[in-house]
């Protein structure tokens, strides 16, 4: 066996490694890939009194009580919920609280539903506040569910109140947070619509993995020029030109159906649009895997990028637009799903334009790349079509 052969083999070894890391790791957190631990709690006034509104994921009831079970152990059936109304109401009033102008508001427990959310059943409760003050001019609210071990989770926060309407997230790094009331809050509401916007394309593997995917082709068309002085410097303008098309198609069809579905021009169920996601991963990873039949990326992200667009307003609604700039946060949070979107592809793609230069070594990040993604979407198929 030459050197060269030994080089080879122990560079196959390793991507063969690497795309078997990579596929592990994406399918052990594909449970979190939109399932990250959310509540959604909404503030509001009713006949001059503070009303509150609470979801929590049924599933992390254990976490919530204090009494987690046994990994594989299943959530409380609906029916056993009632009997946990009292533990459960404790747990809130102990772990969430409003003040008004700094004066505390106790919440006295109302009624308790059970509600379904895109990623699972919800217990809902209602509390009931004092008389709002009639020239209150702050609300803070802390929500203080948070632990060392739950990173991920969140509460959508929505204060309605005096014909106005805010939004906000709660996260370990923002628990505790004050709403001026009747103050416009037009930019901080589109900054956050933003901000969530980049957190959904981040938190989204498959969408990511869904356009890296499409990129990877791009690889085969970096080229070298000889220049006046014989040398062969790199470039990369037919790369970028491919990019510039697959990701462009890619932006346009998911706006246009991110849109259509938020107006309820089009709705899909839930579990078809996240098998329909997918299946547009295993369908692109076969392509590449392909050199027989020529398929035009960019139309292929087009045709896909529907289907994305369509989750992206799962998360938009699960968010809650706000009525009063309906169109700014619609604006915003699809300016940070390209923003994300951008930021991810730059990451990705620009080291491994200039690690990877030899025609052989490309071939091979095609090859087993693609392999990697379409063991990872055959799974996400199969768990999203029997769940």
């Amino acid at each position: 066996m030459t050197v060269s052969s030994v080089q080879q083999f122990f560079f196959k070894l390793r991507l063969l490694l690497l795309t078997s890391l990579v596929f592990l790791s994406l399918c052990g957190g594909q449970a979190l890939a939109h399932q990250t631990g959310n509540s959604y709690l909404t503030v509001s006034e009713a006949d001059g009194r503070l009303q509150l509104e609470i979801d929590f994921i049924v599933r992390d009831l254990g976490n919530l009580l204090q009494t987690p079970g046994q990994p594989n152990e299943a959530p409380p059936a609906p029916d056993k919920l009632l009997s946990l109304q009292a533990p459960i109401t404790t747990a809130i009033q102990k772990s969430l609280s409003i003040a008004v102008d700094e004066v505390p508001v106790p919440l006295e427990f109302v009624s308790q539903s059970v509600v379904l959310h895109n990623d699972g059943l919800y217990v809902r409760q209602r509390f009931s506040g004092s008389t709002l003050p009639v020239d209150a001019k702050f609300i803070v609210v802390r929500y203080e569910f948070f632990t060392q071990n739950d990173k991920l989770g969140r509460a959508f926060f929505k204060l309605v109140m005096r014909q106005d309407e805010l939004s906000s997230v709660f996260d370990q790094t923002n628990a505790i947070q004050r709403f001026a009331l009747g103050e416009n809050k037009r930019w901080s509401t589109i900054g956050l619509f933003t901000q969530e916007g980049a957190k959904h394309i981040w938190e989204g593997v498959d969408h990511l993995l869904f356009l890296l995917t499409l990129l990877l082709p791009g690889l085969m068309l970096t080229i070298r020029q000889t220049d006046a002085s014989g040398q062969l410097p790199p470039t990369n303008r037919a790369a970028e030109k491919f990019a510039l098309k697959v990701v462009t198609a890619f932006t346009l069809a998911h706006s246009i159906t991110l849109a259509f579905s938020v107006f309820g021009w089009v709705s899909l169920p839930d579990k078809l649009i996240e098998s329909l996601i997918a299946l547009s991963i295993m369908v692109t990873a076969l392509i590449n895997l392909q050199q027989r039949f020529h398929i035009s990326h960019w139309k292929l992200a087009f045709l896909f990028g529907l289907v994305h667009g369509m989750g992206f307003a799962n998360g938009l609604k699960e968010l809650g637009l706000s009525s009063s700039y309906f169109l700014e946060t619609l604006f915003a949070f699809n300016l940070g799903v390209e923003l994300g979107q951008l930021s991810a592809v730059l990451l990705v793609a620009v080291p491994v334009l200039l690690l990877v230069r030899q025609a052989e070594a490309k071939q091979r990040v095609l090859k087993y790349g693609s392999i990697g993604v379409l063991l990872t979407s055959v799974v996400w198929l199969v768990q999203r079509l029997t769940a």
